[in-house]
């Protein structure tokens, strides 16, 4: 835990050389400028970008803007998935706006694996689960705590060939965070007046698009804001 809290208080080892000054800055509490040096150094072709997205975050959150923090670190750990220091301080980034971590759901950690594969291997590991796991359940008849195994297996197949089917025919809707308080109104117009309010840090889906405007949705309803407000996670 202390290496991770280091992560945020000194900023990461991440980057070539031309990035150093943003380093240097960072180190010096000069975060806005850390943080402007960042982010032009984002658009460049061989930039990492998800080590720069991770300093992002931590200029933000040194600067206060927590909710900002949050945004850059789903935007990294988009690009680095499986980066501790990113996960860390983006659950104290949510704790410092009251917001309940994410949890990890246990079949994610499951699939995880299948989700690093390129597309025929997935098909192929799902198709081979399902095929071992079938055929397991013919030839153990009378081995039922075999049987049980087995059978476990061919439902991860399923799950699994259900998974990838979903990811092929119905694509999620990008996820966007919410940067400042807001509300949420039934047209793009900020004539209409505001339905539901928006907290700052909080995750929602990007369904529309348009100018200065965004349609999204959460689960404690859906309509337009602007577009300002939503960073989304791309």
């Amino acid at each position: 835990m202390i290496a991770l809290l280091l992560g945020l208080l000194l900023g990461s080892p991440f980057g070539p050389p031309d990035l150093g000054q943003a380093e240097r800055d960072y180190r010096a509490g000069r975060f806005e400028a850390a943080l402007t040096l960042f982010e032009a150094a984002l658009s460049a072709p061989d930039a990492p970008q998800g080590g720069v997205l991770y300093d992002m975050g931590n200029c933000a959150f040194r600067l206060g803007r927590h909710a900002e923090a949050i945004w850059h670190y789903r935007r990294a750990a988009l690009r680095i998935p499986n980066d501790p220091e990113v996960r860390f301080n983006l659950r104290l980034a949510q704790r410092e706006l009251g917001l309940a971590a994410e949890q990890e759901r246990w079949l994610s950690g499951v699939f995880a694996p299948l989700d690093s594969l390129p597309p025929w291997g997935r098909l192929f590991l799902v198709g081979a689960v399902q095929a071992t796991g079938l055929a397991g359940l013919v030839l153990a008849r009378r081995r039922s705590a075999v049987r049980a195994g087995l059978l476990l297996l061919a439902l991860l197949g399923l799950l699994g060939a259900a998974r990838l089917a979903r990811e092929a025919w119905f694509a999620p809707l990008p996820e966007g965070v919410v940067l400042a308080a807001t509300g949420l109104r039934a047209e793009p117009s900020a004539d209409r007046p505001v339905t539901l309010a928006l907290r700052p840090g909080e995750t929602v889906r990007v369904s529309r698009t348009t100018e200065g405007w965004v349609k999204v949705e959460s689960p404690r309803g859906r309509g337009w804001t602007e577009s300002a407000g939503v960073g989304v996670v791309d």
